[in-house]
């Protein structure tokens, strides 16, 4: 059984090195779900599939350049048209803050019937089925403000796990744990960050995360600066993995 994971987004918030906001598409034979979509993220995902043929999004937490795609996705299959519903996952405060960026960006959405819906899901510690997938959240460190959390994901009988936005603490060796493929923020090289994982930590941690593979995301204008010297398998975007 063959799980596809592409790189639609491998950007900071700033877009460092023209890369696009994270944003993840993992296909199985079960289905296709995101993991984050960020303000930068349709484009990419109109190229690489039809946007009618996912079925779920999971976001890790509440900073525009990982749930901030929302609201454009939702207006593009409101008018594709879709009818089956949307299933989104995340923190708590997800739908608020969704909503509220609706109404900013497209108060006239609201102005007629959506075809479709969006079911909405608060993703925690207990596992959760969420349309192909079954997703438990785990708190990491971050922005507080932001609700972080990393990912553990079950789908096509593999398990990925995803760090999100997060410090390097000790919240991050039980998210990898058993994980065939673990997705990790590489915003820095080795500068110092309070809320984020430096290249170098992650390699000088490499023997505490017990997966099979190791990809760095979320690359920052220092990491992107060091890419050949990373010492990390790293994602491009656009690139696709099978597991």
């Amino acid at each position: 059984m063959t799980v596809e994971v592409r790189f639609l987004g491998t950007g900071d918030a700033f877009a460092s090195g023209g890369r696009s906001h994270a944003c993840i598409l993992v296909s199985a034979p079960e289905g296709r779900i995101l993991l984050d979509c960020g303000g930068s993220s349709l484009p990419a995902i109109v190229r690489a599939c039809d946007p009618g043929t996912i079925d779920a999004v999971a976001v890790t937490h509440l900073h525009g350049d990982h749930f901030g795609g929302l609201p454009y996705l939702v207006m593009q299959q409101k008018y594709a048209p879709r009818s089956r519903p949307l299933l989104v996952g995340g923190p708590p405060s997800l739908e608020e803050r969704y909503l509220g960026s609706m109404r900013g960006l497209y108060l006239d959405f609201f102005h007629s019937p959506c075809p479709f819906d969006v079911r909405w899901s608060v993703l925690g510690p207990t596992p959760t089925k969420l349309g192909p997938a079954e997703i438990s959240a785990h708190p990491v460190e971050h922005v507080p403000a932001s609700e972080p959390h990393g990912f553990r994901v079950r789908i096509g009988g593999r398990l990925i796990a995803y760090s999100g936005d997060a410090r390097w603490s000790a919240a991050i060796p039980p998210l990898a744990d058993g994980a065939d493929l673990f997705i990790s923020e590489t915003t820095t090289y080795s500068l110092p960050d309070p809320v984020h994982i430096s290249a170098k930590e992650l390699v000088s941690h490499r023997a505490e995360l017990r997966c099979k593979r190791l990809v760095a995301t979320h690359l920052g204008k220092d990491s992107v600066a060091n890419v050949a010297s990373l010492g990390l398998e790293h994602a491009e975007d656009g690139m696709a993995i099978e597991l």
